[in-house]
């Protein structure tokens, strides 16, 4: 979560520093046409900053409404450490439906178990701070499991193929896996092929899963074992 945070405000300072040094150029140039690339610039953070807060919780919200869990089903989560996420999922849930979020918490684990006591959902949301390519859980425990934003980050390719492995063993046998991801669909298709998850689609998220762009785009995967 810490690094998730770090590159935001990494972000959000080279397009401040970007903005400001295109107004300088074509003030002191005179070459107002610059004030062009100056808008360019701020419409790609406006888009940015949209799709990273509101844009992903429409996509987070429209997905749960097509999955429609059961209140008592029993959902893993990746969500990068996003604790608004896990508690837009516990929300759908009701005792002793929970989805179990596993992330690298370390010193945002006691700030994150505040929160969802503080949202009443202390009873629907456990945090396990694991990592994804070894799970502590036993075999087929999940009903759904959600990887969101999370999986394209891990390197190399054969340690994203050995979390998949990991999500296939703790999957139920008739469990529904998500995979909400910018890239490497294809990369995943075929692992999951491989294990006999083949029955799955992916769809685009239109403008609410544009990172700045329609260039780089949020993509979704719904995969069940056939």
């Amino acid at each position: 979560m810490r690094n998730r945070a770090i590159n935001v405000v990494i972000i959000g300072i080279i397009a401040v520093v970007a903005v400001i040094s295109g107004l300088f150029a074509a003030f002191s140039s005179h070459e107002y046409w610059n004030l062009l690339w100056v808008a360019l610039i701020i419409a790609w953070g406006g888009i940015f900053a949209h799709t990273i807060s509101r844009g992903h919780e429409q996509i987070l919200q429209q997905l749960l409404d097509q999955l429609a869990p059961a209140k008592d089903s029993q959902m893993l989560a990746f969500t990068a450490g996003r604790s608004e996420d896990l508690q837009l999922i516990a929300r759908r849930l009701q005792a002793p439906g929970k989805v179990t979020g596993v992330a690298s918490w370390q010193q945002a684990l006691p700030v994150v178990k505040q929160q969802v006591a503080a949202a009443h959902l202390a009873d629907r949301v456990k945090l396990v701070d694991s990592a994804m390519t070894n799970l502590p859980f036993a075999n087929q425990l999940f009903d759904v499991v959600i990887v969101d934003v999370a999986l394209h980050n891990v390197t190399p390719a054969i340690q994203r193929g050995r979390v998949l492995q990991e999500v296939a063993r703790v999957l139920k046998a008739h469990g529904t896996l998500v995979i909400i991801d910018t890239k490497y669909m294809a990369e995943y298709q075929q692992v999951l092929a491989n294990m006999g998850i083949d029955d799955l689609q992916v769809v685009k998220t239109g403008f609410n899963g544009w990172w700045g762009g329609p260039w780089l785009t949020t993509k979704i995967m719904i995969a069940k074992r056939a």
